[in-house]
């Protein structure tokens, strides 16, 4: 009996003296012993942001505003000063925050003095008046670009994160120790490197005031002459951190419409206007009887009312149908259809990794043989569609003296000590669409139809404007009457010439003046604040 209990005593040693060894030896490995270290720091993530989007002038259009983080060990002292400071608004999350005895954040209006409280200045990524948002885009659940800037330039934005991080000693259940040394690791300067676009902020911020009583529409604005777009605006427009409510409203606000397709109306007449006097095929005099017969359908001018005998600058400043369909006629669709593809239409563009404009639609040549189908696609309508980019495009050409240059919206990157280090555009055309001389008397022609024209109530004071208007068809109709897309194109000048090109189209609806007024306003705004 006493040689079992002694045998059982050894045993017991035994084991003892074994698990003794294999907890030493276990705990004396490195992973082991890194894991027991970082089981007694809490890592507390105040703020993470990446690289910033920039204007044209290097003026920050994320990050621009700011907004108070507290980092908080959880006290009773502590929970009650933002119990005060916040005025009960989050008592329920406080208590819980108090009872758990984790660290946490809480976002605050003003900063707080106390010694378990950290107060930073963090940017928000996105103001509440955000400029640009179709432009910027958005981000993901992920903090991964989703859409414009965002996305295209994803790589970039994402070479320059930063973060804010406090690290606190908690004890075994994780409760921040009173008193305890904490240590701040702030990296965000890294993101003041990013990427900076064409977009002017001045001009930006004209455009959308200009647009609050568009409804729905766009508006591009593009320096002459290499078609830098300086604005664009899409509206409806959104905010970026209400995606959900956005992606469910019927008006579409996440649509880029200054990037989707519509027909031009009689901003198109230019183009044949333009292929005409290339062609030395401009009609000298046309009686315009307020209709014409084309392949056995009447075509009718605006209001079905005569213009009388008119050339070629009179047909554009009436814009008179019957003029652009005989011209047409006479030259047949080739000729047009090749000035088209010259002036950018029919053809995507890419300004970065997913972001492209529509291309829009041109119809083949075969269709043209059909003489309704060309009169139809002489002054913009039928098959025919384009982008209010796209017509930017051509105004940029027109006012540059016929050199085409295909619009532009990334302006390069931007180091963390801020220097531009420009990038060539994805697509990056320039050559010569049509004469000095053809472009010097489209700009003449212009100039009439402002003040004279159908784009007198879109001509702004103070500055000298040239536009062309045009009404299309949608096919959509509401109490038995159809809603149309209204346009108004042109540019502004200074002493020395064309200096901005103005695109606004208004979708939907049954009359132009919110279009004319949002170029009006918006081509004084420019000439007071760019031209002056």
């Amino acid at each position: 009996m006493k040689l079992r209990a002694w045998f059982m005593l050894a045993l017991i040693f035994a084991l003892m003296a074994f698990a003794g060894h294999s907890l030493i030896s276990v705990s004396g490995r490195a992973e082991y012993v890194a894991a027991a270290g970082q089981q007694s720091l809490y890592r507390l993530d105040v703020a993470r942001s990446r690289g910033t989007i920039y204007d044209c002038n290097l003026a920050p259009l994320t990050g621009s505003t700011s907004r108070w983080v507290a980092a908080v060990a959880p006290t009773i002292e502590a929970v009650g000063a933002l119990e005060t400071a916040t005025r009960g608004r989050y008592r329920e999350r406080l208590a819980a925050a108090l009872e758990d005895g984790r660290p946490f954040t809480l976002e605050i209006s003003r900063p707080i003095e106390h010694a378990c409280i950290e107060t930073f200045s963090v940017p928000r990524r996105y103001g509440e008046n955000q400029l640009a948002p179709h432009v910027i885009g958005y981000l993901d659940g992920m903090g991964r670009g989703a859409s414009g800037i965002e996305l295209a330039m994803d790589d970039a934005l994402s070479q320059y994160k930063g973060q804010l991080t406090v690290y606190y000693q908690v004890d075994a259940l994780g409760r921040a120790i009173a008193g305890a040394e904490r240590r701040t690791e702030n990296t965000m300067e890294q993101t003041a490197g990013g990427v900076a676009v064409t977009i002017d902020s001045d001009i930006q911020l004209l455009a959308e005031k200009a647009s609050e009583e568009l409804g729905k529409g766009a508006v591009v604005v593009t320096e002459v002459p290499n078609c830098e777009i300086r604005a664009l605006v899409s509206m409806p427009g959104f905010r970026q951190d209400e995606i959900y409510e956005a992606s469910g409203d019927p008006d579409s606000p996440l649509l880029n419409r200054a990037f989707s397709a519509y027909a031009p109306g009689s901003v198109f007449k230019l183009v044949t206007a333009a292929t005409a006097l290339e062609e030395g095929s401009v009609l000298k005099t046309f009686d315009c009887t307020g209709s014409i017969n084309a392949g056995g359908l009447m075509f009718r001018c605006y209001d079905g009312q005569p213009h009388g005998t008119v050339g070629l600058q009179e047909a554009l400043e009436q814009s008179c149908n019957g003029y652009f369909i005989s011209t047409a006629r006479a030259m047949g669709g080739q000729p047009v259809l090749s000035m088209a593809y010259e002036l950018g239409f029919g053809v995507q563009q890419e300004f970065g990794r997913g972001l492209y404009s529509a291309g829009g639609n041109l119809p083949n040549i075969d269709s043209l043989y059909n003489y309704r189908a060309l009169a139809n696609f002489s002054f913009g309508q039928g098959d025919l569609t384009v982008t209010p980019v796209q017509l930017c495009g051509m105004m940029n050409a027109i006012a540059s003296g016929g050199e085409y240059s295909s619009p532009k919206l990334i302006e390069g990157l931007v180091a963390e000590n801020r220097e531009l280090i420009p990038q060539k555009p994805v697509s990056d055309e320039a050559y010569t669409a049509m004469s000095g001389r053809t472009a010097k008397l489209l700009q003449q022609y212009l100039i009439g139809a402002a003040k004279d024209g159908t784009g007198t109530k879109a001509a702004p004071a103070g500055c000298v404007s040239g536009i062309k208007t045009g009404t299309a068809q949608t096919g959509v109709y509401e109490d038995g009457e159809e809603l149309l897309n209204f346009w108004y194109c042109g540019f502004i000048s200074d002493d020395t010439g064309p200096r901005y090109c103005i695109t606004v189209l208004k979708e939907g609806a049954r009359d132009s003046g919110s279009a004319a007024k949002t170029f009006r306003e918006l081509a004084e705004g420019i000439a007071a604040k760019k031209l002056g």
